[in-house]
């Protein structure tokens, strides 16, 4: 219901009302017919109060309206200062990018091989004074096991080198991370925000929200190996969960004593659980860091599509859009008072 309509409405229902106080006020009309002109005016109340919330309601409803004209015209502002920006910088922004993008996937590659070679050094040079100590008799011949006797001086050092290794893998996993971080840093995603600036005000705030969230969880999840990570590294992290199933197999209580046999099976088990620590964080920072890159040549390949077609429309087209727009912000406007007009009338 338009707002002119809703006025002819009222119109009516007072142009009802004065004829039932005109009636009222004869000396010529009937009781009875006196007591249906009262009955129909109290009818009438009703749809006036309807007609007023009807009012209310659109009136709200049209405050969209308004914030789209006003989004239209911010955009039409836009187009120009768009149309002008020089883009050799970003285009050389795009090439550095593109290629990146394919590089920091083989960079997290090789940033895994590596961590996963350093992390078997390491245990490997962990276990060997171990294995020496407790099974490597003369002849380096395998003993058969470490009797109950001395299952808990063993014990004491199975758990040290177990979380000596786990530590050493968070530093092995952290250098490689910072590998990777210092590239995305060369990269200067932020450089965006120089461009950002020239879009209307919607695409700006929305534009700035999404870079910023993504840089913020960059420099998140690449400080902090734990409590920025996904469920499934949590698990393989804390408390030195990923090595817990293979120690407790290995000094089950149950058990006096610790054969070679199963000495041999938990070493294999950690190694299997280290690589799948590594492999696990340094693919999701992976990831993470090519969504990031992908998200910025998005916006820059938008940003200089919006420049081609904004470079092509002439002063007659971009006329013809603002005086439609101004044309929609009068109908409105025409709308808006109508149903002023409406809530400001007296009741009867």
């Amino acid at each position: 219901m338009t707002g002119v309509k809703m006025n002819d409405h009222l119109t009516s229902f007072y142009k009802i009302n004065q004829s039932v106080e005109r009636l009222l006020k004869s000396k010529h009309h009937s009781s009875e017919v006196k007591q249906s002109a009262i009955n129909l005016r109290k009818s009438m109340q009703p749809c006036l109060a309807e007609l007023r919330q009807s009012a209310a309601k659109i009136k709200d409803l049209l405050k969209a309206g308004f914030d789209d004209l006003d989004h239209a015209e911010d955009v039409w502002h836009s187009k120009p200062k768009i149309a002008r920006v020089a883009t050799d910088e970003i285009w050389q922004q795009l090439e550095q990018l593109r290629k990146e993008h394919c590089g920091i996937r083989l960079l997290g590659s090789q940033c895994k091989r590596e961590a996963v070679k350093q992390a078997q050094a390491c245990w490997k040079q962990i276990l060997e004074p171990i294995e020496a100590k407790w099974f490597l008799g003369k002849g380096s011949q395998a003993q058969t096991i470490v009797g109950k006797d001395n299952k808990n001086n063993f014990t004491m050092e199975i758990r040290t080198v177990v979380a000596s290794q786990f530590q050493e893998i968070i530093k092995i996993i952290k250098k490689s991370l910072n590998i990777v971080y210092k590239k995305l840093a060369h990269l200067h995603l932020d450089y965006v925000f120089q461009y950002v600036i020239f879009l209307d005000k919607r695409a700006r705030d929305q534009t700035r929200t999404r870079i910023n969230l993504i840089l913020n969880e960059i420099n998140a999840k690449f400080r902090s190996l734990i409590l920025h990570s996904p469920c499934q590294s949590r698990n393989l992290l804390e408390f030195n969960n990923p090595f817990k199933p293979a120690v407790q197999f290995l000094l089950n209580p149950n058990y006096n004593d610790i054969d070679w046999q199963n000495f041999c099976r938990f070493k294999k088990e950690v190694y299997a659980k280290m690589i799948e620590v590594i492999n696990t964080i340094i693919e999701d920072r992976i990831n993470l860091a090519i969504k990031s890159i992908e998200q910025v040549i998005l916006f820059y390949t938008d940003f200089l599509e919006r420049q081609y077609r904004y470079q092509q429309e002439t002063p007659q087209q971009r006329n013809a859009e603002k005086a439609w727009i101004d044309q929609q912000r009068q109908q409105l406007e025409r709308v808006f008072s109508s149903i002023d007009a409406i809530l400001a009338a007296p009741g009867f």
